[in-house]
């Protein structure tokens, strides 16, 4: 799971990414579209089917705040997102929860 929401976030990162470089005036990406782009990057490697679909969505959520954060940073403090490394010590894995 842990490799799988890196993956993820990695992927939609370096698309946002490309995405902003390209043309600055381009709509912001909402978690909703990112969670419309989970299905092809399934389809396209196979491995992310295996993971929690919800956990993947959550990857997407907090990938949208950070963009979010760094746009709406007046002060400078708050860069752009970064990517995720295997070798970052701490790894968390977060779902949503089903009442």
């Amino acid at each position: 799971m842990f490799g799988n929401d890196r993956f993820v976030w990695n992927q939609m990162l370096a698309m946002m990414n490309e995405r902003y470089q390209n043309n600055k005036a381009l709509p912001f990406l909402g978690k909703f579209k990112l969670n419309y782009l989970l299905k092809p990057l399934k389809k396209e490697y196979l491995f992310l089917k295996n993971s929690d679909s919800s956990s993947l969505q959550v990857v997407n959520e907090f990938l949208t705040q950070s963009w979010k954060n760094f746009f709406q940073d007046k002060s400078g403090q708050i860069g752009k997102p970064r990517f995720h490394s295997r070798k970052y010590l701490k790894k968390s894995y977060t779902g949503k929860s089903i009442i």
